[in-house]
């Protein structure tokens, strides 16, 4: 039988992670990690559960009873961030038994082309609040909001059913917005099924989603109507920061958005990006929100459709409360759990 410290070795060489990458996730000293490899200290139960969810694989097979292991494919920057990976294989499986029982219909995604926006709904001139639009828009998507690395964005997995999508609750709300719109793209568009994006992940795809992100939360309609409206003929920072606050995304992504299209050069780029934004957007009298992280109460949560999914499947009697409750716990949203108990 194969010993506990080789699989978990073979499954830490076969996805190309080091040591210091593992017991950083596992929160325990490298050498904690190298005894365990060479069966020198047992798994307790915590580390047992986070590298199941790491690897996407049950207890059986770690410990060797089982040799049915499946990988999931996924597709990341060099940066990458292992409890993102642990966090999505969570929901991941638990979406995997909720749709054993109430399997759903395949889901019809909106085509990703220069008509989106109408497909939702939405003139080209508007600005829109992204985090209520998608749940009402596209079918069995679930949107989480999770502490990540600085440098990772979000993740986005799916299947010809359900989708997910963590958004890292660390970075700013409007850059939250921006990332946000390019998981949409990685969405309707690539073949993946699961994609971390991180700073590092410079690939066509990913300047795609970056070019489209921007064009959907301010279409370059909107952006000549804003700067017709405003009579805008240099911009300045005060004009920034107006448009920036109009269409709720971040200050980096809208100098950047502006010098593409010529409207600013690069040394303007480069005096509005030594602005202090947040202190010159509240000098001017604007809420600030936009360039702070989540508050404390959505630093963690969750919204979407695997919530009355498990709600649903929960009431049909196919899964105890027990697990209802582990579900809806994993998706940050305590505050269900703990109202059905009163």
């Amino acid at each position: 039988m194969t010993s506990v410290g080789s699989r978990l070795k073979k499954l830490r060489v076969e996805n190309e992670y080091s040591q210091r990458q593992i017991a950083e996730y596992l929160e325990i000293d490298q050498s904690n990690l190298s005894k365990i490899e060479n069966n020198k200290r047992n798994l307790n139960l915590t580390l047992l559960d986070k590298i199941t969810n790491l690897y996407n694989c049950t207890p059986e097979y770690l410990l060797g009873e089982s040799e049915e292991y499946e990988k999931i494919a996924y597709k990341s920057g060099k940066d990458i961030d292992l409890k993102a990976i642990g966090k999505i294989n969570t929901l991941a499986n638990h979406l995997s038994i909720l749709r054993k029982i109430e399997t759903g219909k395949k889901t019809k995604l909106p085509k990703l082309n220069i008509n989106l926006r109408r497909q939702f709904g939405i003139d080209a001139y508007s600005p829109i609040n992204i985090f209520t639009l998608l749940p009402t828009k596209i079918d069995n998507l679930t949107i989480v909001w999770f502490p990540m690395k600085k440098s990772v964005n979000g993740c986005c997995f799916k299947n010809d059913i359900d989708s997910i999508i963590l958004i890292n609750s660390l970075h700013p709300i409007g850059r939250q917005n921006i990332n946000l719109a390019h998981e949409l793209y990685h969405l309707l568009d690539d073949a993946e099924n699961y994609i971390v994006c991180s700073e590092k992940f410079n690939d066509k795809i990913e300047k795609e989603a970056d070019d489209f992100a921007s064009n959907f939360l301010m279409t370059n309609h909107a952006l000549y109507d804003f700067i017709e409206t405003n009579d805008i003929d240099e911009w300045s920072v005060e004009d920034v920061v107006k448009c920036e606050q109009y269409f709720q995304i971040d200050h980096d992504s809208l100098i950047q958005r502006l010098n593409s299209e010529k409207l600013i050069d690069e040394t303007q780029m480069k005096e509005f990006s030594s602005v202090d934004i947040k202190y010159k957007a509240g000098r001017l009298g604007y809420d600030i929100s936009l360039y702070k992280a989540s508050d404390e109460n959505k630093d963690c949560y969750s919204v979407g459709h695997m919530i009355p999914l498990a709600e649903k499947v929960c009431k049909m009697g196919r899964i105890s409360i027990g697990k209802r409750r582990e579900i809806l716990n994993d998706l940050f949203r305590q505050d269900i759990i703990y109202k059905s108990l009163r």
